[in-house]
């Protein structure tokens, strides 16, 4: 079994490219296949070699850019389309010696006003053959002479073209849906579907797994093959990837360039384990798959026919929940790995934190980490007083300055070191005695105590922030607040 991922480097790394090279990848990897990565290049107004760079180095850096092609070399390339040019002039000229194809000298403004014609008699539009017939020797000189000519296949008129989807099922076109398509500009500009086929025959690829915006190509590359005799590979057309609104996703509406997730905090293997989900469950509906679970689960039965929803809230979800697992595993590699996210001031105190059940799940992102981190290391920012005197809690001035106070001396009667866990449960039972002490309710009691040690309406519990600001430090801040009254 042979696989390809062939992208087109007309811009950064989309999240589509990602999800398809994935599904390659798995199908290959559980098949003991190989997948191969190769780039066409052909287009050179959009095309630049710095969208080729993102492309192959996010791929490589995905783990899942395929055992040959661009990145590592091998046996069957060139892998550009660009370095294959003979190679493309060799079989068309292949093709029009055997008048399978043929020279087409009509001009643009003459296939338009055809066209025109047959719009305005309400008939389909498509090229009439009016070059079809003409003497092949002569149509030679014509181009050694100079003349401008594309290159059409010839497609028969009663045909029907079919192939098993490992998707789809059974797809039938039939060939008057199709004219004789233009397969080249000249002899050494070819298109898209004639270096596709010639690429997929020379690399020996067995199966084609791609896009659903592919279906409508894949009868014009059917014919292509069989206009050579060359083996014809199998296809599956995965559904597209959607924006909320069900339109194709795009970056008006999303992100879709991979580097935009990574640098935004999502880790690469919840990228990877979400793009799966994309279009594809297991019967169990697992959520969380590390990529060997992937490759053992993963089969083109269960994709789905229709559009995938692109749900940033389950991406972060999923993220949320790789970064749980990973600092689990070694919070230690984590902090080593993703240390750019972290705040700067106390490596140790801050691989202590990642792994306290009290910052369990609260970080969705890497980017999440440094901010809610934070409260730890900057100094206590300004907060309105309508904050910890919260409505909803009916606290008045007076029962606040009683909390503070009872709050002060609770923590003035522990001692404790910076990120001593050992006396949390001291502090937790110390502050929340306030409740009772004042004749208070928790929220009148505890709601304002994290507040002042926070500055913020989401934070960890009292005893937590308390046990990673210090003694001295918790202490300060519960005096700041008391100022404030």
């Amino acid at each position: 079994m042979r696989l390809r991922i062939p992208p087109s480097p007309t811009g950064l790394l989309h999240i589509g490219t990602v999800r398809t090279a994935l599904y390659n990848y798995l199908v290959a990897k559980k098949n003991n296949g190989t997948l191969v990565f190769r780039i066409e290049d052909t287009d050179k107004e959009r095309g630049s070699a710095e969208f080729e760079k993102d492309i192959i180095d996010g791929l490589v850096k995905l783990g899942i850019a395929g055992d040959e092609g661009v990145h590592v070399g091998g046996k069957y390339g060139p892998y550009r389309q660009s370095e294959r040019t003979e190679i493309y002039a060799n079989y068309l000229k292949e093709l029009i010696d055997t008048e399978k194809a043929y020279f087409c000298f009509c001009s643009k403004e003459t296939l338009e006003q055809k066209r025109e014609a047959q719009m305005q008699a309400k008939k389909p539009t498509r090229y009439d053959q009016t070059c079809r017939s003409l003497n092949a020797d002569e149509s030679k000189k014509r181009i050694e002479n100079g003349e401008s000519a594309v290159i059409r296949l010839k497609v028969n008129d009663d045909e029907t073209i079919e192939w098993n989807d490992l998707v789809r099922g059974n797809i039938q076109i039939h060939s008057k849906e199709l004219d004789d398509f233009v397969i080249a500009r000249n002899l050494s500009d070819p298109l898209y579907h004639l270096t596709v086929v010639a690429d997929d025959h020379d690399m020996e690829i067995t199966h084609v797994i791609r896009g659903e915006d592919h279906i409508s190509n894949t009868p014009k590359q059917i014919l292509i093959f069989k206009a050579f005799g060359w083996n014809i590979p199998e296809f599956a057309h995965l559904p597209l990837i959607l924006n909320d609104d069900k339109t194709k996703l795009s970056k008006r509406k999303n992100k879709v360039s991979v580097d935009d997730y990574l640098n935004d905090g999502i880790l690469p293997e919840a990228l990877l384990n979400f793009l799966a989900l994309l279009g594809w469950n297991t019967a169990d509906n697992q959520e969380i798959f590390s990529m060997d679970e992937l490759i053992e689960k993963f089969s083109l039965d269960r994709v789905h026919k229709g559009g995938a929803v692109f749900d940033l809230k389950r991406l972060e979800w999923i993220n949320g929940e790789w970064i749980k697992r990973k600092i689990t595993e070694n919070v230690y590699a984590f902090y080593e790995t993703y240390h750019a996210f972290m705040p700067k001031n106390d490596p140790a105190l801050v691989k202590q934190m990642l792994k306290d059940s009290d910052f369990e799940g609260r970080f969705k992102k890497l980017t999440d980490i440094q901010p809610e981190l934070s409260v730890f290391f900057d100094p206590l920012p300004e907060y309105p007083k309508e904050l910890i005197m919260r409505e909803k809690f009916n606290i008045t001035t007076e029962m606040l300055s009683k909390v503070l106070t009872a709050a002060k001396k609770v923590m003035e009667s522990i001692d404790w070191q910076m990120g001593d866990r050992s006396k949390h449960q001291t502090l937790f039972d110390g502050l929340v005695g306030i409740v009772e002490q004042l004749g208070l309710k928790n929220g009148q009691v505890l709601w304002p105590i994290r507040v002042a040690l926070s500055g913020r309406e989401n934070s960890p519990n009292f005893a937590t922030l308390a046990i990673y600001l210090g003694k001295e430090e918790s202490i300060k801040r519960l005096k700041n607040a008391l100022d404030q009254l």
